[in-house]
């Protein structure tokens, strides 16, 4: 608790001096300048030699100011930790500084006896990772973390303990500790600046007493930051994601974090309406002054994407809904709000393979992402990367304060025209202003053309351009700048916006940009009278010297390059400049250096051309870069001049000195992975065999668990019949299961209730004949989990003796628990039961088959999702060197089966794809709501999707290398479970390249070390 007060009053003195003058007064408060204060950098001081600090506008690290630009990315949903590397240099390369990432507490204790972090959960080799490459890390371990997840990171095992969760009752306390213990403990070692962590989340999007009125949740809180602090992390400032301003556990009593934020959907979750906006808020930043003024405005997740639900639109539709014009309108607002800190949810999503996700949604977390599922950049990106560079280069944002112009609180005041908002901000010690447009109503999206009315240091209030207009594409924002800084060269004003600068051989290089065919408007002071130098065949940009500013204007159209003495303008329309990298220049001498930072005192580049620029490193003359090609590609360096040749991926570039002064060459793309040859699923040798040896009149159960409780604690009670028949209560929560209820004697039908996540499926056979399947749906958060048929029996349906009922369903994934109600604890199995008889007759015995070993199955690598309690998963016909020698030869997925009930189909084929090479792949299927089936697909052990061919809406099924072998055998198992009498089969199943590229990734990604059959299965008994 040490730690705890002494922050408490520092806080202190840093909120008393924040309510006075240095207060940043929101824009419709104030319309006065924002001065700061003198020595008020650095109040949080958590622990005597703490390297990460912060006040009122900003994280410090080691003293210096930085813009957390960071974006959220889940190791877990990448089991391939090779690819760590690849995803998070994407991350670097786009100007992200930071990422956020979730740890996932269910995978990290399958059972209650063990903490493990291996593979894909290695918490170390993560952060390890991450510092390699240069990235710093917020890290989330719950222990509830929400995130689609199956019970928000919840472990299964969990849902039987008593007691309300996410509060401080004992039972739960016991649950969570040993975890958030382990956590901490592995994490600390890499606190910054000894690694990449500068800050810690305590519990999720959670609320205090008061506001829920539960019981025991500050007191949760605080258990678990102490736990955190315990454990060692006691050199970085502990978090929270409110779900909104909410000013939960934003001040300084029990429970309460040292730096609070909030979260920001703007746009939710209805991908059904991919143009439809919400307006854009004006009160973060008043929101902030009252909630947290002694701390920079954090937004600890705000809209990267949207997650799509069974059955509905799809992640094509979410891409759509927060798409890069998202990005360019939201994330300026929030800049104009005055926010230091921003992560992006998602920004890379992954996979939910196993069984991982939550009830609403399916195996992929695309989510829309500015890095698609299958690790591709998309447009969305390139504007991240634009904004990003911008801020990093514009140090002075992280000081500024609102100004006013006039009557601002309609924030139309700076405008010609009554359409455009403006939010203006200004650095009290430079003068530099930045001035945020955007649509009033993002109603309008057809174009706007204005002018502005801003200040410079020059000529006082002016508007701008002099000539012409500025325009906004309908739904587009811009941040325009006067009296902006970079190097010892100034802008007066830019009605184009800034990428970003660089210093070159004293020459201050600055990149600049608008939509193709807007007109621009630049005005640079000098000094004295200087040499303009304009490229030859530049038809579209201008320069023109008047008194003390050289005014460059015209429409941009590919690049253009203007040299005024020591300063040089390139300008480029948006596209052009989006495929500029600014990669941070590292020496062969100084390899093994981190540097975290994206500021214009750490020297780069400038490339345009490549598909992707990872790095740059100078050897002597020699620049050396490395990143993928997707085609043969132009390369364009701007660089010190003492660079004479540079180097792709290793291999010598022939360049020129172009006429706009780059090293200009072609890098050349590989002709063998254009060629890649991928093979064709249906001319493979496939085997099959029943997976339903339940259906047989002599299979033998006794072996199985029985299912005899007769009360469970759950607050989810059984709605009829003797017996608790949730697949939790016995050790079994992920997957599907198999159930045999037995009786003798007269009946004349049951009556079900069978309860799993939305769009669940069964199958209800009698013994061993088809009495009928379901399914539920889910085209928004209120799905259907709770499906209750009614079966009659006929005369020749039973048997004399023992009668066997056998039911097959799955879960899709346990429920969250975002609302503090033991909602994850809802169950999965059958919810109530009962026989029809006219005797009253009533089921002997029910027993139960699930995943291998339940909450201590055998395979510690793929963890406690990975399975369920089909036949082939239980004798384990999906791993790796299982014998199928015996299985039927002469059938194909897509021949399928003429009966309901469940196929397994094995095949094994080689890839030999080029070294050098990134090409991700995916299996493709095709929706078939004539014939609906359901489908598990396994990838050399790994579960690497569902499919629901009636339901849908995935399709295809990124499978990444490292799961997939690319230089060896893979073995590959698809189930088919047929929910109709007449059968099913597929209509397409295919593996297809998702992109083909020369990359400079790791150059092969080993396949992950797991264990295979005679590991898991070799010396276990199964039926």
């Amino acid at each position: 608790m040490k730690f705890v007060t002494v922050f408490s009053s520092l806080l202190t003195a840093s909120a008393v001096l924040a309510s006075g003058t240095s207060k940043r007064q929101s824009f419709e408060d104030n319309s006065g300048l924002y001065v700061t204060p003198t020595g008020s950098p650095g109040f949080y001081q958590g622990h005597s030699n703490a390297s990460v600090t912060f006040d009122q506008h900003s994280i410090l690290l080691d003293g210096k100011r930085v813009m957390v630009f960071s974006g959220e990315f889940h190791p877990f949903r990448l089991p391939a930790p090779e690819l760590w590397y690849d995803v998070l240099q994407k991350f670097k390369a786009a100007g992200f500084n930071a990422l956020s990432a979730y740890w996932h507490w269910g995978l990290s204790a399958p059972n209650p006896n063990e903490v493990r972090f291996t593979e894909h959960n290695d918490l170390a080799k993560f952060l390890q990772v991450a510092k390699d490459v240069g990235i710093l890390v917020i890290v989330r371990p719950g222990p509830y973390v929400n995130a689609e997840t199956a019970a928000g990171g919840i472990p299964g095992w969990a849902t039987n303990i008593p007691g309300l969760a996410r509060t401080n009752v004992s039972t739960y306390r016991e649950a969570w500790f040993p975890y958030v213990s382990a956590f901490a403990k592995a994490a600390a070692p890499f606190q910054y600046p000894d690694g990449p962590l500068i800050a810690v989340q305590s519990e999720n999007e959670y609320s205090t007493s008061a506001a829920a009125g539960i019981p025991g949740l500050n007191e949760h809180m605080q258990d678990i930051i102490d736990t955190l602090r315990a454990g060692g992390l006691t050199r970085i400032p502990t978090i929270h994601n409110d779900k909104g301003p909410n000013g939960q556990f934003a001040g300084k009593g029990l429970g309460e974090v040292d730096l609070y934020g909030w979260d920001g959907y703007p746009l939710g979750f209805d991908c059904d309406k991919p143009t439809v906006w919400t307006e854009l808020t004006t009160q973060s930043d008043a929101q902030h002054q009252q909630l947290s003024p002694a701390e920079p405005l954090a937004m600890f997740e705000w809209q990267g994407g949207a997650f799509s639900y069974w059955s509905g639109p799809g992640y094509d539709q979410c891409y759509k809904l927060i798409n890069e014009q998202f990005a360019n309108v939201y994330y300026k607002n929030n800049y104009a709000a005055g926010v230091a800190l921003q992560n992006l949810y998602m920004t890379y999503g992954g996979t939910n393979w196993g069984n991982m996700h939550c009830t609403t949604i399916y195996s992929s977390y695309d989510y829309g992402a500015a890095i698609a599922e299958d690790r591709t950049p998309t447009p969305k990106l390139d504007e991240l990367k634009l904004q990003a560079h911008f801020l990093h280069a514009s140090p002075d944002y992280l000081l500024v304060g609102r100004v006013g112009n006039g009557t601002v609180g309609s924030g139309t005041a700076f405008s010609s025209s009554s359409d455009i908002y403006t939010t203006a901000l200004e650095s009290p010690a430079s003068k530099a202003t930045f001035y945020f447009v955007r649509q009033v109503t993002n109603t309008k999206i057809t174009d706007t053309d204005f002018k502005l009315r801003v200040n410079t240091t020059l000529e006082g209030e002016i508007s701008i351009p002099k000539k012409g207009n500025l325009t906004l594409a309908g739904r587009e924002s811009k941040i325009i700048v006067t009296n902006y800084l970079f190097g010892k060269s100034k802008l007066e004003y830019s009605t184009a916006e800034v990428f970003t600068w660089a210093t070159f051989d004293k020459v201050d290089t600055i990149v600049l940009y608008a939509l193709e065919g807007q007109y621009v408007e630049i005005a640079v002071e000098v000094s004295t009278l200087l040499p303009i130098i304009i490229p030859t065949g530049s038809k579209t940009i201008s320069a023109k010297l008047t008194g003390k500013t050289v005014t460059v204007s015209g429409t941009p159209s590919g690049l253009t390059v203007i040299t005024i003495g020591a300063t040089r303008l390139i300008i480029g329309d948006k596209k052009t400049v989006s495929g500029f990298w600014a990669p941070r220049l590292s020496t062969t001498d100084l390899s093994g250096s981190v540097h975290y930072d994206l500021t214009p005192d750490i020297p780069s580049v400038l490339v345009s051309g490549p598909y992707l620029v990872r790095s740059a490193t100078a050897k002597g003359p020699i620049l050396q870069l490395t990143g993928d090609l997707n085609a043969t590609t132009t390369i364009d360096v701007f660089a010190p001049l003492k660079f004479i040749g540079v180097e792709w991926n290793g291999v010598p570039v022939l360049v020129i000195r172009s006429a706009i002064g780059s090293l200009r060459g072609t890098v050349g793309f590989s002709k063998s992975v254009e060629d890649a040859k991928i093979p064709v699923l249906a001319n493979l040798d496939w085997k099959c065999a029943d997976s339903l040896p339940e259906l047989d009149a002599d299979f033998d159960d006794s072996t199985w668990v029985i299912a005899n409780k007769t009360t469970t604690q759950r607050p989810q009670q059984p709605t009829a019949g003797k017996y608790v028949l949730y697949a939790g209560e016995y050790g079994f929560h992920a997957g599907q299961w198999v159930w045999r209820g037995h009786f003798t004697g007269n009946a004349t039908g049951v009556q079900l209730s069978i309860q799993g996540g939305f769009s669940f499926g069964y199958s209800a056979f009698i013994n061993g004949k088809f009495l009928g399947s379901g399914q539920g749906s889910s085209i928004s958060q209120t799905g259907v989990d709770l499906l209750s048929p009614t079966f009659n029996f006929t005369a020749d349906q039973l048997v004399d003796g023992d009668n066997v009922l056998t039911v097959i369903h799955d879960s899709t994934g346990l429920n969250e628990d975002y609302n503090i109600n033991d909602e994850h604890k809802m169950p999965r199995g059958i919810r109530g039961y009962t026989l029809l008889s006219d005797s009253d007759n009533d089921f002997t015995e029910w027993r139960l088959a699930g995943n291998i070993g339940g909450e201590n199955a055998p395979d510690f690598v793929r963890g406690p999702y990975n399975e369920g309690g089909w036949w082939f998963e239980r004798v384990g016909a999906h791993l790796p060197g299982y014998d199928d020698s015996a299985w039927n030869a002469s059938c194909t997925p897509l021949q399928g089966t003429s009966q309901p009930g469940v196929i397994a189909y094995r095949t094994k084929f080689n890839l030999s794809l080029p070294t050098g090479a990134d090409i991700p792949l995916a299996f493709d299927f095709a929706l078939d709501s004539a014939a609906p089936y359901r489908t598990l697909l396994y990838v050399n052990g790994w579960q690497f999707g569902r499919f629901l061919s009636s339901l849908g809406p995935q399709v295809s099924y990124p499978v990444p290398e490292g799961i997939l072998n690319h230089h060896g055998e893979n073995e590959v198992l698809i189930s088919l479970w047929a929910l109709n009498s007449t059968g099913a089969k597929f209509s397409k199943l295919e593996l297809n390249k998702r992109a083909s590229l020369t990359s400079s990734k790791v150059a092969t990604v080993d396949i992950v070390s797991a264990p295979g059959w005679a590991e898991l299965r070799g010396n276990v008994t199964t039926d």
